[in-house]
């Protein structure tokens, strides 16, 4: 609360003190000022307008930022400070707001930063999550990430309502990349018919960055759409992918035999993994949506390319289904180059690789096999895709035969670290204009932000009442949806002021004759859904029942329950807040760590913990309050934990139950250790999971090692190894 000064007394104050004799200040804007009490109440009365933006109160008035100054001048005098600066003075500034009972002004007027020891450790790849992301490479580019997401963590930990904030800081949900939640969306999976329509816009308004019309060839159709995925690592925040990729892109390979389509193919790998553009100096995390055949859904569509829709109108009429041969052929050689490896044999890491499994391809077009002998059939691609996983581990499969999936008659993407999205023609008022990019209207799908609740915690706080474990995870959602709205908000701001360029961006219309007509904005922003996960169902259940989610029939029910509870209470405030809310098996490997070590932490659920800890406690709790770091975890979403002793029959029969329920998306691993299966054996097996079972998205993770000593020969010194790990015998685990 805001306490009223005696203006009166504090007026006669002011009025009758002498300006004492400070110091010069040092400013963080890199000058040297003389002292002026003015500068500390200009900048409250400018700076606690974000009062008013974040938390909905008042700026601070006049009168008590005068009392404030004129305080920290007292301080300062008192002091007999040799030196000041500006940090300096804003941190009496800050514990005078304190004093005054003024916490909402100080939590806007603050610093935010770090130590410079921290900000050190960073320099050298230790310190700040030094291990939070497998995908960066240790460099100079890594080390300006790491300081600037700590910087900005902080910032918007600060900009969010304490109550809410302090949700995310004690354990009780995760907002995932808070580094970004201010200013960008999470993910996106694009349609390649934009860009192959308009042409490449880089920096999405073409001030700062050539603009390239739309690609006449080939090899430029592929360079485009490389660049396109890396320009849009400016604006989001998380993966970026293609929908249908390779039948957008087949039309350019009309009659190119397969040595030049192979090569534009290993061309599109290397470009892939080779930009370090990305956030922090890190490869495109990218994916490609991929099948091995044109898909019904698309035989009849016209083809967009080469800047116009070939529709009889723009352009003599065309179909995809003129280019299945470019498309067995594309899927082929895409196969054959990620088979290969790179240079040094070592898998490639992106795009990945998701492999859509449709009702289309189960049975061969046996005219077509029949008219073309030479081209590979849906069974020999499909086959492909089974040897690199054997080898690499590298696929991910997109079931689509499932009735709930649509059965092939829908577009899905699970580009966003295994979200699904569908949009089926009964939902979607303009579904066919989409479809035939009717005045450039595309497909575009994505998710705002994530947020990942604390199931386990709910349990300890429910003590054995389904009702209140119901309540308190539907509170967490309502807690979700208060941070959902708020990044809504921000993000109309950042919007509006034109911060998301490649997103927002309305290329000219390559067919309009006055050069003044624009094409619809690139992504749909009132399109993108919500995504609220669950970490630790397994856990949960395990507190509520005694047992864990494979072990009895109570337990199991209690997770469909629950699930089902969550995910029809999403429907309810979806429709509320006029927002698309998707319930999620959200990728927390690293969240799954946190809420243990905060459960761990906080001695109401210490030893509740315990008892459902995974990975070694005994250690966990020898480091505990020295390290956050800890070899523990919760079982990740709704599965099976990793360690339980299940037959991968019984595993599948308990997961699969869960897809249909959790409509943001799901995958199911089969964990294939080092062993390095026969390819027919694995494709048998997915394919009898994907005609027999409800998984909707599933990949097999293999244990790989590859040795790096033969192709190195650094040989770091003793001082230098003490910080830096040595390349030599090192292993990369995929």
């Amino acid at each position: 609360m805001q306490r009223e000064p005696n203006k009166q007394s504090l007026q006669q104050t002011l009025d009758g003190f002498a300006v004492p004799s400070l110091p010069k200040v040092r400013t963080s804007r890199g000058l040297i000022l003389e002292w002026d009490r003015e500068r500390i109440i200009q900048q409250l009365l400018t700076e606690t307008k974000l009062v008013e933006e974040f938390y909905g109160g008042k700026t601070i008035d006049v009168e008590t930022a005068r009392e404030i100054a004129f305080n920290v001048e007292q301080k300062i005098q008192n002091l007999g400070l040799k030196f000041l600066s500006g940090p300096l003075i804003r941190e009496i500034t800050n514990i005078t707001l304190i004093e005054h009972d003024l916490i909402p002004y100080r939590n806007v007027s603050t610093r935010v930063g770090t130590p410079v020891y921290d900000a050190h450790l960073i320099d050298v790849g230790r310190g700040f999550e030094a291990k939070d992301n497998a995908n960066l490479q240790e460099n100079a580019e890594t080390s300006h990430k790491k300081k600037a997401d700590k910087i900005s963590k902080e910032q918007y930990l600060l900009e969010l309502p304490p109550e809410l904030a302090d949700f995310h800081l004690s354990g009780d949900m995760h907002i995932h990349d808070l580094e970004y939640f201010g200013t960008r969306p999470f993910c996106q999976d694009w349609d390649l018919r934009y860009f192959f329509y308009y042409g490449l816009m880089p920096d999405g308004n073409g001030t700062k960055a050539s603009v390239a019309g739309p690609a006449k060839r080939a090899e430029v159709a592929v360079l485009h759409a490389v660049k396109a995925l890396g320009s849009a690592q400016t604006n989001f925040a998380g993966g970026q992918g293609y929908y249908n990729f390779l039948t957008f892109l087949a039309p350019y390979f009309e009659g190119l035999d397969y040595e030049s389509i192979k090569q534009l193919m290993q061309m599109f790998v290397y470009e892939m993994t080779q930009m370090m553009v990305a956030r922090g100096g890190q490869v495109v995390f990218s994916s490609v949506q991929l099948s091995p055949g044109v898909p019904t859904l698309w035989k009849d569509k016209p083809c967009v390319y080469k800047g116009k829709v070939w529709n009889g109108v723009q352009a003599p009429e065309r179909t995809y289904s003129e280019f299945e041969r470019e498309v067995r052929l594309l899927f082929k050689a895409l196969m054959e180059v990620m088979l290969e490896g790179d240079y040094w044999g070592k898998p490639f890491n992106f795009p990945k690789p998701e492999i859509s499994i449709e009702p289309d391809f189960m049975e061969e077009n046996e005219n077509f096999n029949r008219e073309n002998p030479d081209l590979p059939t849906y069974h020999d691609l499909y086959l492909m895709t089974f040897e690199l996983a054997s080898k690499f581990g590298t696929p991910y499969y997109d079931n689509q035969i499932p009735a709930y999936r649509g059965a092939g008659e829908g577009i899905s993407c699970y580009q966003c670290c295994a979200y699904q999205f569908s949009s089926l023609a009964n939902e979607d008022a303009s579904f066919d204009d989409k479809m035939y990019f009717k005045d450039g209207k595309h497909f575009s799908m994505g998710s705002w932000q994530v947020i990942s609740v604390n199931c386990p915690r709910a349990a300890y706080k429910a003590e054995g009442s389904n009702e209140r474990l119901f309540a308190e995870l539907k509170k967490l959602m309502d807690v979700a949806t208060e941070v959902f709205k708020i990044k809504r908000r921000w993000m109309e701001n950042i919007r509006a002021k034109g911060r998301m360029p490649f997103a927002m961006q309305r290329p000219k219309d390559p067919n309009d004759p006055n050069g003044e007509a624009r094409g619809p904005v690139a992504v749909d922003l009132e399109g993108l859904v919500y995504t609220i996960g669950v970490v630790g169902v397994n856990e949960m259940v395990q507190h509520h029942t005694g047992f864990q989610i494979h072990e009895s029939r109570e337990a199991f029910a209690l997770a469909v329950r629950a699930m089902t509870e969550m995910e029809m209470y999403a429907k309810e405030i979806s429709i509320k807040h006029n927002m698309t809310l998707a319930l999620a098996r959200t990728p927390a490997e690293t969240t799954g760590q946190r809420f243990n070590v905060a459960d761990l932490l906080d001695k109401r659920f210490t030893e509740y913990a315990k008892k459902v800890t995974k990975g070694d406690l005994d250690t966990a709790l020898e480091k505990l309050g020295t390290s956050f770091d800890l070899p523990i975890y919760y079982t990740n979403g709704i599965h099976v934990t990793p360690g339980a002793d299940v037959p991968l029959t019984k595993r599948m029969e308990i997961e699969h139950i869960f897809f249909p329920i959790v409509d943001g998306g799901n995958i199911f691993h089969i964990w294939l250790g080092e062993a390095r299966p026969d390819p027919r054996g694995l494709m048998d097996m997915a394919m009898n999971l994907c005609k027999n079972t409800q998984i909707g998205y599933f990949a097999f993770t293999r244990d790989l090692t590859v040795s790096l000593k033969q192709f190195t020969e650094y040989k770091p010194d003793k001082k230098s190894a003490e910080s830096a790990l040595s390349p030599v015998d090192r292993g990369i685990r995929v």
